[in-house]
């Protein structure tokens, strides 16, 4: 089984400890760029790169870091909603001819009503991913090298075409996370990966599993993979003390202020790594040498 680890480069801003600025660093291009650097010749695979309002915008930060790098592969998130798919698909194309075929695609349908209301997103979360089905039909149709009419409910194009193809044939992969029904559906029928928090195994195999099925049943194969906080030291016991020191500056309004806003989101997969810990720092270890700190801080 062919296995591939990813890095993470954090446009939002990067530091020692979780909820607090002390000790934090601010976002700059020096600085991705020795991230960036670094995986290149360490071997990683490629590197994620997150989206939302607090973050530097994905697409100019992959494309900055092209001429600086060699091998390195840039995970972009690509945005149903606030671009078209005919656009989408040139820009996807750019990005992968750029670089020489090293860019892949995140489709991100978000979970925030907030942040989407800000980009002018008003639909619920079934309407998102019923819009996100129809705009990855389009814009993996587009990439392909086909001429498209589409009429859906969510989005229409007439004669939407590529003039320049990808270097990545029959075009860059399409990575996705989403835990809920309607995701699983979109994932089986037009994704390549598809992405799991870090739950317990026992509910990873789960979601493994039913997506596996849901794909089998239209004639496809995903691959998969997982999205995890890695601490490495000498022995279990320094790797919990660097994990402790990691939350040593969190506060109970803290992560009462991140509990709050993980409570307006419709993201089922926050929604379950919320639940496992409920904002309870003495219920964060939540399988052996497994412990949960998304929605806390």
């Amino acid at each position: 089984m062919a296995l591939s680890v990813f890095w993470f480069l954090p446009t939002h801003g990067d530091g020692h400890y979780l909820g607090t600025a002390e000790g934090a660093r601010p976002v700059d291009h020096s600085y991705l760029q020795q991230i960036a650097q670094a995986a290149d010749r360490l071997g990683f695979g490629g590197v994620l790169i997150p989206t939302g309002r607090s973050c530097e915008d994905a697409w100019l930060v992959a494309a900055s870091l092209i001429p600086v790098t060699q091998r390195l592969r840039f995970l972009v998130a690509l945005r149903p909603g606030v671009i078209s798919p005919t656009q989408a698909a040139r820009q996807a194309a750019t990005l992968d001819r750029l670089s020489n075929g090293r860019a892949l695609f995140n489709l991100v349908t978000g979970g925030d009503p907030e942040e989407l209301a800000g980009d002018g997103v008003f639909l619920d979360h079934t309407e998102r991913y019923a819009e996100s089905a129809e705009f990855t039909r389009i814009w993996r149709r587009v990439l392909e090298g086909e001429t498209v009419d589409y009429q859906g409910d969510y989005v229409q194009v007439r004669g939407a075409r590529l003039m320049f193809k990808p270097v990545q044939q029959p075009r860059p992969p399409l990575w996705f996370g989403g835990s809920s029904p309607v995701a699983q559906d979109l994932a089986a029928e037009q994704v390549d990966v598809y992405l799991t928090w870090g739950e317990p195994p026992a509910l990873v195999k789960e979601k493994i599993e039913q997506v596996r099925a849901k794909a089998a049943a239209q004639g496809r194969q995903v691959r998969f993979g997982i999205r995890l906080h890695v601490i490495v030291r000498e022995t279990n016991s320094e790797a919990w003390q660097a994990a402790e020191r990691l939350i040593s500056h969190l506060d109970d309004a803290t992560i009462a202020k991140a509990q709050a806003a993980l409570a307006r989101t419709d993201s089922v997969g926050q929604q379950r790594m919320s639940a496992l810990h409920q904002g309870r720092r003495d219920r964060l270890e939540i399988s052996p040498n497994h412990r949960a700190i998304c929605g806390i801080g």
